[in-house]
């Protein structure tokens, strides 16, 4: 409403008309639920339930971590010949099924069964980060610039401070704490794969523009 009567407003809403800025918008926000509404809730499952320490918890956690600095990497270099669409696509659908196969690992899974699901979540939040930004930099026209990377980092800050809320809440309300931990996983996992689809209906197959490092 604000940039609504704003004389100069910071955001024009008539750049949220582009599906490509909008849909690529909305895929940050989804998947910054998904991994840090994971990373929020696993580190609760790590130090309360399995009674690991704050420095075992975080390396149990450094699976996804790492392969968050892979991925980056991966799709900087892929993104050239394939274009954004497959690799956003591509990751959601992985990072989904990461925290599908940790909500049905049961109720008490041994550790090693859960690092595939996160190195799946880490693998394909970052893979899909690349084409992401791209799609909402390439629709912005060059003098918006600035406020299209602003609304792509807000988005997914909103995102990550949602699915910590939601993870929490679902904890923290459940009648048992597994059956809340399994819940925020495939809900998590709902939103990946909802942004897979965002991804084929929004993301261009060629990028406009690549956002500067």
């Amino acid at each position: 409403m604000r940039e609504r009567l704003a004389r100069s407003p910071a955001l024009p809403l008539s750049l949220l008309r582009s599906r490509a800025m909008s849909g690529g918008a909305a895929i940050g926000l989804l998947f910054n639920f998904g991994f840090y509404g994971m990373v929020f809730t696993a580190s609760l499952e790590f130090q309360h339930q399995r009674g690991f320490s704050a420095l075992g918890t975080g390396l149990a956690l450094f699976p996804a971590v790492a392969m968050t600095m892979f991925a980056s990497a991966l799709s900087g270099r892929l993104t050239r010949r394939t274009g954004d669409r497959p690799l956003v696509i591509s990751g959601m659908l992985l990072a989904g099924l990461g925290l599908a196969g940790w909500a049905a690992a049961g109720s008490d899974p041994a550790y090693p069964l859960l690092v595939a699901p996160m190195m799946a979540a880490g693998f394909g939040t970052s893979f899909a980060l690349t084409g992401g930004a791209a799609t909402v930099m390439g629709a912005a026209p060059p003098a918006y610039s600035g406020a299209a990377s602003a609304l792509f980092n807000t988005t997914r800050q909103i995102g990550s401070a949602t699915g910590v809320a939601l993870g929490g809440s679902l904890l923290a309300t459940a009648t048992d704490y597994n059956t809340g931990l399994r819940t925020s996983m495939a809900i998590g996992a709902v939103a990946y794969l909802t942004a897979a689809g965002i991804a084929w209906l929004c993301v261009p197959a060629k990028s406009k523009g690549r956002p500067k490092a």
